[in-house]
This record gives C-alpha cells, sequence and structure tokens, in this order.
C-alpha cells in the first residue's frame, strides 16, 4: 500500500499537537516497511517554512531529515500543477497533493482535512481511519 501524507499530517507529528499519536502511528507502520509512504515536495518546503517562525531552524531541518529517511518525496512537475488546475478541488496546495498522489499511485492520501480532498483522484483518509485500514491488512 502506497500513502501520501499531508502537509498537515506531517505538522501533526513534528510539532506533537493535538492528536498527532495517530499520525505518528501512521509513520510508523511507514518506517517498519508495512507501508510505503510519500510527502510531496511541496510538503518540505511548507513545513520549514511554517515552522522556521515557531521552532529551532536546526531542531526542524534534524526532524525533517529524520522524517524523510521514512518517507520517500514526490516531486511536483508541471503536469501536476495542470492538473491541480483543473482538478475542481478548491485548495490548490491540496489539489497538487492530490495530483503527486495520482501521479505516484498513491492508494491514499492521508490527512487531517479529509473534506478538503472531496474530488480528490485518490481516496483520503484521516490518520485514525488510516490505523483501522492497516489493521485489516
Amino acid at each position: 500500500m502506497i500513502l501520501l501524507l499531508d502537509t498537515n499530517v506531517v505538522l501533526d507529528i513534528l510539532t506533537k499537537r493535538s492528536g498527532y499519536e495517530d499520525s505518528r502511528a501512521v509513520l510508523r507502520h511507514c518506517e517498519t516497511g508495512c507501508v510505503e509512504g510519500f510527502v510531496s515536495a511541496v510538503t518540505v518546503t511548507d513545513v520549514m517554512y511554517i515552522l522556521r517562525k515557531h521552532i529551532d531552524q536546526g531542531t526542524v531541518r534534524d526532524s525533517v531529515q529524520t522524517l524523510l529517511s521514512i518517507v520517500g518525496v514526490a516531486g511536483v512537475l508541471k503536469g501536476d500543477i495542470a492538473a491541480a488546475f483543473i482538478s475542481g478541488m478548491k485548495d490548490f496546495e491540496d489539489a497538487v497533493q492530490a495530483s503527486c498522489a495520482a501521479r505516484t499511485k498513491a492508494d491514499y492520501i492521508v490527512t487531517r482535512n479529509v473534506k478538503d480532498f472531496e474530488h480528490s483522484p485518490i481516496p483520503a483518509v484521516s490518520p485514525d481511519d488510516m490505523l483501522e485500514l492497516l489493521q485489516t491488512v
């Protein structure tokens, strides 16, 4: 099974914000090889940008590098941007995530904002729902 972890899931893990335990458990499944995890290149840059004012940059860099030792990075291609424009999704960043997920043949997008992926070509599930799905595999 291939998963694309949305930016909010990565932020959950790195900041340990409320509800992060399920996101972290999904990442552990990636770490053990039970599933193959990816983040988009956009996620990496967004996380570095968002956390730069809240957490020491060395700590953020180390945390992101640790994350990248567990998951792959899906580059963002011109075709992903073009697909995002015509996707029908309201949030452009989410549309780019969905396009990357489709191109990498992800089975699911793991996100805390499932409703934002209503028109995604790849089904979106919350971290807790993903954990339930993984129990049945």
